[in-house]
């Protein structure tokens, strides 16, 4: 299976290498199980020099684009990195497009011929540029989810899973392991799950993505126009660990409740009673994270008095329980002193 890695400046190179290693890592399993090796690879620049990523080790090019379109041999699948852009500032995704314009016409081509696309988080915008995004969900960072919506206003998104297989296009979240997950999965359909076991063992790394909510917490939701919403938001944020009542802030913001729902889901996609809950459930994170307080008495700290309804609260939005949370992302200098 050949693969063309798309080289971009102010890529993600530390995925670069991640897929590398995890390709060669599986070529190893197969030939120590006596199969020959599945994966090759070239790696691609449009203009054939190199591309200085994101932790500024330069990276090689294989080849232009001009000229690896005229070799024999075709591409199986082409990889689309993450830029890093598409995290930062609205200009630079448009020079981001601006610069990949003339892979467009080859992601096209490719795919009319039946050929696979792995977009890698922004690695979607080039997807959308070339108009094969139109019913699937794109995956990406929830940070560049704003710049996506603007860029396509009207596309489906996907900030929650982590890898989407929609067949001859694979779409992968984004972050430092969304390159080693893709690999996997990229092995377990093409050379079988024993492979992809065996591979996951070797490297040391889960073959399985886990779930991406435990990553989201404190995320920024303040890139609307909605400044009643906006002053909402400050006002929850304020007084989330007291009693909160919907009703109440309507009156205070002179709205109806059916009116400050509609603006809430319109701006964030959510009611006001699911922001208060994002809001606490953050809160928790950051007492569980950060000190040794009982889980019992962060619940009511964080403004809840039913314990039971907030522990089944907080496992249904990070899937995990208040007590895996802390073992997970608690001090460890803290709790070797209990």
């Amino acid at each position: 299976m050949r693969i063309a890695i798309l080289l971009m400046n102010r890529c993600f190179g530390s995925g670069i290498h991640s897929i590398l290693d995890t390709l060669i890592a599986t070529n190893y399993t197969l030939v120590k199980a006596d199969h020959k090796p599945l994966f090759e690879w070239d790696l691609i620049s449009i203009d054939g020099k190199p591309v200085t990523p994101t932790n500024g080790l330069v990276i090689q090019a294989d080849y232009s684009l001009e000229d690896y379109l005229k070799l024999d041999s075709r591409a199986d699948a082409w990889i689309l990195p993450s830029v890093f852009e598409s995290l930062t500032d609205y200009e630079k995704v448009e020079r981001f497009l601006v610069n990949a314009e003339p892979v467009i016409p080859v992601i096209q081509q490719h795919y009319d011929r039946g050929g696979l696309l792995i977009s890698i988080c922004s690695g979607s915008f080039l997807l959308a540029k070339a108009g094969l995004m139109e019913n699937l969900p794109a995956l990406m960072h929830w940070k560049s989810e704003s710049f996506y919506r603007r860029s396509f206003p009207g596309l489906k998104i996907d900030t929650h899973n982590a890898v989407a297989d929609y067949g001859n296009i694979i779409s992968v979240i984004g972050g430092s392991m969304s390159c080693e997950l893709m690999v996997m999965h990229l092995v377990e359909r093409f050379a079988g799950h024993r492979t992809a076991v065996d591979t996951a063992k070797l490297l040391m790394m889960h073959l399985n993505a886990p779930s991406t909510k435990a990553f989201r917490t404190n995320v920024e939701t303040t890139d609307h126009a909605d400044e009643l919403v906006l002053r909402a938001q400050r006002h929850i944020e304020k007084h989330s660990h007291e009693d909160i009542n919907i009703n109440d802030l309507s009156n205070m913001l002179s709205i109806s409740d059916r009116q400050l729902n509609r603006r809430f889901s319109k701006s964030l996609q959510c009611s006001p009673v699911q922001y208060l809950q994002t809001i606490r459930i953050n809160r928790a994170c950051n007492l569980l994270e950060l000190t040794l307080l009982p889980s019992t008495k962060i619940v009511y700290e964080v403004g809840y008095k039913d314990e039971s309804s907030f522990r089944r609260l907080f496992k249904k939005q990070m899937e995990m329980t208040m007590e895996s949370y802390r073992q997970q992302y608690g001090s460890r200098v803290l709790l070797t002193q209990v």
